[in-house]
Formats: structure tokens, sequence, C-alpha cells
């Protein structure tokens, strides 16, 4: 089974940044734009097969690039301090996840 999560990446001053609001707590770093989408898709893989390993349900895609960048925009007017100046760029990660391990974990 094939799933697709929607990731807000962002460009800092030293590398880049990503996360998957549809999977909360899985982020990545990386100092080069492929590295960057290598180290995400690695990381949500991680991120499933550990939800699968305790037997938590797996978050399913839910978020469009577009509702991705609505909730990543919100999370910055909530930030207190001044809003940092970064480039972000919303794209899909597709990760493979085998229907037995998908099975169970439900």
């Amino acid at each position: 089974m094939k799933l697709k999560y929607a990731v807000v990446y962002e460009r800092t001053p030293n590398n880049y940044s990503a996360y998957s609001p549809d999977l909360p707590g899985c982020i990545s770093t990386g100092e080069t734009w492929e590295d960057i989408q290598e180290n995400m898709q690695e990381a949500i893989t991680f991120h499933i097969e550990s939800l699968m390993e305790y037997g938590d349900p797996i978050p399913q895609p839910q978020m469009s690039i577009e509702e991705a960048m609505a909730f990543h925009c919100k999370a910055l007017k909530e930030y207190k301090d001044p809003i940092p100046q970064m480039e972000t760029t919303v794209g899909i990660a597709e990760v493979e996840v085998k229907p037995s391990q998908a099975a169970r974990a439900s």
C-alpha cells in the first residue's frame, strides 16, 4: 500500500528542515534539497514502522498541498516571536507500507 503525505519543507540559513502535518512529531533535516527529500521519506517510513511495531494506528494522509500550506501559515501566525523569513515549499512524499504490516497495526 502506497501512502502519500503532504510535507512542508523550509530552507533555513544553514540547511533544510521538513515536517508532515499528518504525522505529528515526524520531522527531519538535511544539508541539501536532495538530502531533505530523502531524509524526510526515511523519517516517514521509520515513523510508520514505529507505530506499527507498537500496534498504533497509522494516520492516513488527509492534507492536500494547499491544506498543508494553510496549516503552516496558521502555525506561523501563532508564533510569538517575529516570524522567521524562510523559503517554504510544500510537496508530497510517497512511502510504501506492506499490507501485512498495515493490517497488524490496525
